[in-house]
């Protein structure tokens, strides 16, 4: 019979591989955490070989064999509700496939079982932080590195919260408190250079990356996101060349780098090379072919070359998924007014784009100028023949 270290460390091999996601806690917001393991019974055997067989399915990476693997996974809580294992399993993949709320179901799960295991509570902070729902996250996190302050994968994660809300003091002491337990931690330098930037300190930014870059010669993942982030900061100081070039470095690392790829689309944008951005946003729709932003970016590209019919498709494409885009809005409104001979028809687009774009956007004041120059439309007067006059 296997017991639980034996279980527990299986797992942790097969997903030591296993793609990461942007952070890595429970649900609900809870900031009980608890770092003591709870002893459990040992795992039934029946379970067990359900468990095997879904991580080895898990291994394949196809969405048939994920499919199958939750099925055996869920067949393995079944026979052994103690298996906090498989609920992680379940979890991770149903983060990999989008669905949510299972995850955050599944996840919460393990951690309740086994409230003192690392796993499942990073991982639940993950989800919480891919739902936009920072609050909870950052509350896990921080719960977590009091009880836990050698929670160096934490620290970071927390890190990252800290600087995207722009606290960017407590941002950095978490870094630099992961940096004092583990000083080759790539990814809390990468925090730190990324507070420099976002405070526009860009020489002492760029060191930090480069140091970064130094510690991560065997990754070529991360060295490709420092690469876009050495772009970030050659643009921020007005080098576009040296932009190009890094973030061309971070495509040839690694092609499937989203952000390099839109980055370089951007550089190319701005240069009038259509064509060019183009090929980028195209490759990040391959990748991902949700990504709105990239979408529009692409209907600029199809306007820049002429193609208006195509770029129109775009933006109407992106505003039946997420009808309040305001750069689709923006855009579409844009097109109809000055390509397609649809001033009339612009102006609602113009509106709509007012009353959902941030008010610090760059295009505001363009749009009000535009409504300032399409006429309202007259309201319609209702004659004999309209509808509820005598008949």
């Amino acid at each position: 019979m296997m017991n639980r270290a034996q279980l527990t460390l299986m797992m942790l091999l097969l997903l030591l591989g296993a793609p990461a996601g942007a952070i890595v806690g429970c649900g609900g917001g809870s900031a009980d955490v608890e770092t003591q393991v709870t002893e459990l019974p040992p795992a039934d055997p029946a379970a067990v070989r359900e468990f095997r067989a879904g991580n080895r399915l898990m291994s394949r990476g196809t969405n048939r064999a994920e499919q199958r693997a939750i099925r055996r996974f869920r067949q393995a809580v079944e026979i052994d509700p103690y298996l906090w294992e498989a609920f992680y399993n379940l979890g991770v993949l149903y983060r990999r496939r989008g669905e949510m709320r299972e995850a955050i179901t599944a996840l919460a799960e393990a951690r309740r079982i086994q409230p003192g295991a690392r796993e499942p509570l990073l991982a639940l902070a993950e989800v919480h932080y891919a739902l936009g729902e920072r609050d909870e996250a950052s509350t896990l996190l921080e719960a977590f590195v009091d009880v836990d302050p050698d929670a160096v994968e934490a620290r970071v994660a927390y890190a990252t919260i800290l600087r995207e809300r722009g606290e960017y003091d407590d941002a950095l002491e978490q870094a630099r408190e992961a940096l004092i337990r583990e000083s080759s931690n790539a990814d809390a330098l990468v925090e730190i250079g990324r507070v420099y930037r976002a405070r526009e300190q860009y020489d002492v930014a760029d060191l930090v990356f480069r140091k970064a870059l130094d510690l991560s010669e065997d990754d070529r993942e991360r060295q490709a996101t420092l690469h876009d982030d050495l772009g970030l900061v050659a643009l921020a100081r007005g080098d576009t060349q040296a932009a190009f070039l890094q973030f061309q470095e971070a495509i040839q690392l690694d092609a499937q780098n989203k952000s390099a790829r839109m980055n370089q689309g951007s550089v190319l944008l701005q240069a009038g090379d259509y064509a060019g951005a183009q090929a980028h946003y195209e490759a990040v729709l391959t990748i991902d072919d949700g990504d709105l932003d990239a979408r529009v970016a692409l209907g600029i590209c199809q306007r820049g070359q002429g193609d208006h019919r195509q770029a129109r498709r775009s933006y109407e494409g992106v505003l039946d998924d997420a009808p309040n885009h305001p750069a689709a809005l923006f855009n579409l409104a844009v097109l109809k007014a000055e390509f397609l001979d649809q001033r009339p028809a612009s102006r609602e687009y113009f509106e709509r784009f007012l009353r959902v774009a941030p008010s610090d956007a760059p295009q505001r004041e363009m749009a009000e100028r535009y409504l300032r120059e399409i006429p309202a439309a007259a309201p319609r007067r209702r004659g004999r023949g309209s509808s509820g006059g005598a008949g």
